[in-house]
């Protein structure tokens, strides 16, 4: 049997599909639970929920951000015999400017209703805003996403000015990354804290203090072009 998403954000076609776990019977006094196996995807990618402790064989409800989410067919989701249930589906796809989001799925037996969070995510990267003016004096707040999605762990970040010619103008600290997906967001500062020749930069964030050409740790780069202003 296939349950199929519906969710504002979520891509056509989506579907969960169910599957079924020997879990321990419900026991009196015994909160359920509701787990998944990450608390950060990727957008599109499947994720595996478990609930234990539900009332055995009781019709259920599996919603996300409250949406119920349902069988193709018509069908309902069931609890087993022994008060459990497991199921997949694929995450949704975030909106065009979203970097990453937060939702809670549920699962209600009409007596329990344990929930899980967990957040979607694209693909490492980082901005910075507002993204053009004076390289002099810009400031701006710079955005990281996703450092956290491999590796599960959170980070500190840092920035890498590499000038027109390949070379390392300056390294510094961003902060901490956090949250299920390691992000971060900065406070107001200098986009090039140093007087910024002509060219092509690139501003470089990883985890690494000093600048590596190559590395295998995340990594967002963020090309700029600096432009000749009149005296």
């Amino acid at each position: 049997m296939m349950l199929r998403v519906r969710h504002p954000l979520a891509l056509p076609g989506l579907v969960l599909a169910t599957a079924f776990a020997c879990v321990a019977p419900a026991t009196a006094g015994v909160a359920a639970t509701l787990t998944t196996d990450a608390r950060c995807y990727a957008q599109g990618a499947p994720l595996k929920m478990t609930a234990e402790g539900l009332t055995p064989n009781a019709p259920l409800t599996v919603a996300l951000d409250g949406q119920p989410l349902r069988y193709g067919n018509g069908a309902t989701a069931t609890a087993n015999g022994e008060g459990g249930f497991a199921s997949s589906f694929s995450t949704p796809a975030l909106a065009p400017g979203v970097t990453h989001l937060r939702y809670v799925l549920s699962v209600d037996d009409g007596t329990h209703r344990p929930r899980a969070r967990f957040t979607v995510t694209r693909s490492p990267g980082a901005a910075f805003s507002p993204s053009e003016g004076n390289p002099r004096t810009l400031r701006a707040r710079f955005s990281v996403w996703a450092f956290a999605l491999a590796s599960g762990r959170n980070a500190r970040a840092y920035l890498h000015w590499v000038g027109p010619g390949g070379e390392v103008r300056k390294n510094a600290a961003l902060g901490m990354t956090e949250g299920d997906c390691g992000t971060l967001r900065t406070r107001p500062r200098r986009v090039f804290p140093f007087a910024a020749e002509p060219g092509r930069w690139l501003l470089v964030i990883d985890t690494h203090r000093r600048y590596r050409v190559q590395t295998d740790a995340v990594r967002a780069k963020i090309p700029v072009h600096v432009r000749p202003t009149s005296p």
